[in-house]
């Protein structure tokens, strides 16, 4: 009686345990992935869904944004006006507590003019990201220079 006890117990956590795992997300580095990919073409609908609903941006030079509508079309703006031709981001580190991440990252920016030179911009960027309740992650707060 004693042992069936103790395997009732085990049962019945291991199956609670089975219920409580949370359900697999996108990684943080895809997160960086996608973003990457959507800024490099141009494609804003993409950009806006790895943005809360009440997201903010907070570029240099610039006043605050709010929302994935404002902060994409910023973003949108910006990399015709500059005329990016590359982007990429190298994590450097990530910490996640609970349902919150905190990300830092280099970023760098290609521009090839009409002679060929190549002009480099670079800086860091740091995203807070906050996990959805599908357990996808999305950005809440995001800051560049």
């Amino acid at each position: 009686m004693k042992n069936f006890k103790y395997i009732f117990l085990i049962s019945i956590l291991s199956l609670s345990s089975t219920f409580a795992a949370p359900i697999p997300a996108a990684s943080l580095e895809e997160v960086s992935a996608t973003w990457v990919s959507s800024f490099d073409n141009g494609k804003i609908d993409s950009m806006q869904s790895l943005y809360t609903e009440n997201a903010m941006a907070f570029p240099p030079s610039s006043e605050i944004l709010e929302g994935p509508v404002a902060i994409s079309a910023y973003l949108e703006s910006l990399r015709k006006v500059v005329g990016f031709d590359e982007y990429s981001i190298s994590n450097v580190d990530s910490l996640i507590q609970g349902d919150t991440a905190y990300t830092t990252a280099l970023w760098e920016a290609i521009r090839v003019e009409a002679d060929g030179n190549e002009i480099v911009l670079d800086g860091n960027i740091t995203n807070v990201l906050e996990r959805q309740a599908d357990g996808s992650w999305k950005i809440k707060f995001q800051s560049w220079n």
